[in-house]
């Protein structure tokens, strides 16, 4: 009897490490944020394999709840096998039950009419059933999940114009009580001002809704930051981060933010490398929704 109640004991702790951090509304949580994998799944598959395994691995002592990839999943997207690699990865997050979300880059679509790639292996079809996935625009082109007590907004390289705006606008506003992170590919720059993509969407869906705390970003390469008052009283924070210049395309670095009471904590680091890419740094917040 008492090694039968040894097993239950340790059987109950297997399955506590086990499942993810999920986080509440109002309490400290952590979030990974990778951007223009690209390199990887052509070059060095083995470098997106470490990153998945460590997420798995450190969910529990880092508190990660959530995983946002903000484009270009692939550098050929008429080569499958590309896809395959990013499917076989991340396939270990949906074995995990492990939440995440994703949009296509430029390089995530082909020039070729039909059925996208993206959409075959990423579409609406791979998160519908999932309980964070809340809503879709154009096939898994935009969506938006709901974690940590946060709504995560996505909206990749779709180019659909008024429509995506119109979908974005429509999702904050029913959100409004939340705080919201927006994830997209084209937005800032290296040098920290907005592309010109990224000047239409701060005008006409990050100022309006004041409920947008934090833009996230890739496609120029390199690292930047910026803030902006919109209204008194409100920041927005604005981050780049595609460190596919660095060797083997980008050294396996990736952001983890820890989103807290005060303001959101940002560390980048590389398990692969096991390496800190610069000191960790904090945003401030003014106040909460």
């Amino acid at each position: 009897m008492k090694f039968i109640r040894i097993l239950l004991i340790l059987l109950v702790i297997v399955v506590l490490i086990a499942l993810p951090y999920k986080g509440h509304a109002g309490e400290d949580f952590s979030f990974v944020w990778m951007s223009d994998t690209q390199y990887y799944v052509r070059d060095h598959p083995e470098i997106l394999t470490n990153q998945i395994k460590w997420i798995l691995k450190n969910r529990t002592p880092e508190r990660l709840s959530y995983l946002i990839h903000t484009g270009d999943l692939v550098h050929n997207s008429s080569q499958y096998s590309q896809w395959e690699r990013n499917h076989r990865a991340f396939r270990k997050l949906d074995a995990q039950r492990f939440s995440y979300g994703v949009l296509p880059g430029n390089h995530d679509f082909t020039g070729n009419a039909g059925v996208q790639p993206y959409h075959r292996f990423f579409g609406e079809h791979r998160f519908d059933s999932k309980p964070y996935y809340k809503g879709s625009f154009l096939d898994n082109c935009g969506h938006y999940d709901l974690a940590g007590g946060k709504i995560f907004l996505y909206m990749g390289w779709c180019k659909a114009g008024k429509g995506e705006v119109k979908w974005m606008n429509r999702v904050l506003k029913h959100y409004r009580n939340k705080e919201a992170v927006l994830a997209l590919h084209d937005y800032l720059t290296y040098q920290g001002t907005r592309s010109k993509n990224g000047e239409r969407i701060y005008r006409n869906v990050v100022v309006p809704n004041k409920n947008v705390k934090l833009v996230l970003s890739g496609h120029y390469y390199g690292i930047a930051k910026r803030v902006d008052v919109p209204q008194k009283g409100r920041k927005v924070y604005q981050l780049l981060a595609n460190y596919q210049g660095l060797p083997k395309g980008g050294g396996g670095y990736m952001q983890i933010l820890t989103w807290k009471q005060d303001g959101i904590q940002v560390r980048s680091y590389s398990p692969y490398l096991n390496k800190e890419w610069e000191k960790p740094y904090f945003l401030k917040m003014n106040g909460t929704f």
